[in-house]
């Protein structure tokens, strides 16, 4: 809401005739924050859903590989100060008896934290792979880490918990509670390491792959 606010008395202040890409500029920023604001509700929202057990999911067949894969190449394009890197550990597909929308808040809510906590030209590596009856998803960057007495309230609602330095950055940490909470809803899990401050982290989501009759 501060960048909103910034960019309209900005714009108040701008000489008339402003430069069309001084105000475009100006555009794109308020767009950005707006889209920020509507998702910090949103993922608000469904919190509250998955904590008073009224989250409905529309569970379907999904191809959890190839969900997370389209969402690395579409986060990884508006990511121009790093880069993210994926591969798929096996040739068998992950099919999962899963809500695709909120797999791919689950997926998107990890992208987003890893690259929020990564310096410029870093690189995030996300895993896929199938591990005893479950389908593993590993998201690690080499950001500023968690030390250890934050991990086991890391995936908590509001809690930064890394170092100093991600405090400073913002971010209410809603994401990672309702990435916790989705996963719990599919029947998952999730888990999160560093080897402490300014040394990274991995985040790790397990849903249950789809057993065919």
């Amino acid at each position: 809401m501060n960048v909103i606010q910034m960019n309209a008395s900005l714009l108040q202040r701008l000489p008339a005739p402003a430069a069309p890409l001084q105000l475009q500029g100006i555009a794109q920023a308020m767009q950005r924050a707006i889209e920020s604001q509507a998702r910090l509700i949103d993922d608000l929202l469904d919190f509250s859903r998955v904590r008073t057990g009224k989250l409905a999911l529309r569970c379907a067949e999904v191809d959890f590989g190839a969900l997370a894969l389209d969402l690395v190449a579409a986060l990884g394009a508006r990511w121009p100060s790093g880069r993210i890197r994926a591969q798929m550990q096996g040739a068998d597909p992950l099919i999962c008896h899963a809500d695709p929308v909120r797999l791919e808040q689950i997926v998107g809510n990890l992208l987003d934290n890893a690259m929020k906590f990564s310096p410029a030209g870093a690189e995030v590596q996300v895993r896929l792979s199938s591990e005893d009856g479950f389908a593993r998803l590993a998201v690690a960057d080499s950001g500023c880490g968690i030390a250890h007495e934050f991990l086991p309230h890391v995936f908590g609602l509001f809690s930064q918990g890394a170092s100093g330095e991600s405090a400073s950055r913002g971010g209410l940490g809603i994401g990672l509670a309702l990435v916790h909470g989705l996963a719990v809803a599919h029947g998952g899990f999730v888990k999160a390491t560093s080897a402490g401050p300014g040394r990274g982290a991995e985040f790790n989501v397990w849903l249950p792959l789809h057993r065919s009759a």
